[in-house]
């Protein structure tokens, strides 16, 4: 686990510790014990009992911070869950990028079109060209997929209200395929390709992918102001480029503590300026669900299948027809 994914989750781990220790305080006051004897004679009685004051006081309290620790509990699993998908955008990106899709435009390293940004230099000092992959391509929404995959199990299951598109639909009916492979006795629960669904046409709604690429300043530019000729064409990912992925996704908050923690804390009527509450703040209401947005970025290299620069070049830069013959004597060197 690393270093960056250990400090986004502290925060909702954190929570999560002083919840579980304000419900053990709030059971040592109400004073209850857990009694299996007196539980199976209340279960077995059928004339009624009369509730203590202190619990019918406290259960509210009780069960709301239970529905806290729940909710950031999940919190804390879709932060998870956003970062790994983020690896796997980036990792489908790696694949993805070199190959060929058959078509004219979109071969080997090449992927829709970029819109330059402007240039930027790591932490060792290297300049680079920035370029934003445009959405829409199919290479893009297979990357985009591949995130989307990893989110449907952090997505509600219940209908959203949300339909999908030809293409969503032929992923679903593929998942679905999966799913059945996977496990044949699912055929009789009717119930699992409706969630499913549900899920996928979630994920799809509310995920977003952005590819950067970071170019070497010292090979080629990818965008050329003018048609050169070159064996490089303007819209080609070069080797070894760098990919930033970079994966967006409105997390669904449980309908109770999605609408408690929606509602900003008050603020005091003082000269003095009151803290921001940064969590209401994030949280917004999208089709009925309180959503909670979650980022996470990769950057790995492209796994390109050539050099953007020839292996040989002569010494006055120009590029030599053959390659040169290799000496025979190791003091020819």
């Amino acid at each position: 686990m690393s270093r960056e994914l250990i400090i986004a989750c502290s925060p909702f781990l954190a929570g999560i510790v002083v919840s579980v220790v304000a419900l053990r305080v709030l059971i040592g006051i109400s004073g209850a014990h857990l009694q299996l004897p007196q539980l199976r004679r209340l279960h077995r009685d059928e004339q009624g009992a009369v509730q203590s004051l202190s619990f019918v006081l406290t259960l509210p309290l009780f069960v709301m911070i239970m529905l806290f620790i729940i909710q950031l509990s999940q919190l804390t699993l879709g932060r998870l869950m956003v970062e790994y998908s983020a690896f796997a955008a980036a990792r489908s990106a790696m694949v993805w990028i070199p190959a060929s899709l058959g078509d004219d435009f979109e071969m080997e390293n090449r992927i829709s079109y970029r819109v330059q940004l402007p240039d930027t230099t790591d932490e060792a000092g290297n300049l680079f060209a920035v370029y934003q992959v445009a959405p829409g391509s199919p290479k893009s929404e297979k990357i985009r997929f591949a995130a989307v995959s990893a989110l449907m199990s952090i997505c509600p299951s219940r209908d959203t209200g949300i339909t999908m598109d030809s293409a969503g639909l032929a992923a679903a009916a593929a998942l679905e395929r999966t799913y059945l492979a996977m496990s044949p006795t699912s055929a009789s629960n009717t119930r699992i390709p409706v969630r499913l669904r549900n899920k996928l046409a979630y994920a799809l709604h509310n995920t977003n992918v952005e590819i950067e690429v970071r170019h070497k300043d010292s090979e080629p530019p990818l965008i050329r102001p003018w048609p050169t000729a070159s064996e490089f064409e303007d819209n080609e990912i070069g080797w070894q480029d760098q990919l930033i992925v970079t994966v967006n996704h409105n997390f669904a908050l449980l309908p109770g503590p999605g609408r408690f923690l929606a509602k900003p804390a008050p603020r005091q009527d003082t000269e003095s300026v009151s803290p921001r509450d940064a969590v209401a703040e994030r949280i917004r209401r999208e089709n009925g669900i309180f959503v909670y947005p979650m980022s996470a970025t990769v950057r790995l290299n492209n796994e390109g299948q050539k050099s953007v620069l020839p292996y040989i070049q002569s010494l006055n830069g120009e590029l030599p027809l053959t390659r040169p013959p290799e000496p025979e004597d190791p003091d020819d060197y």
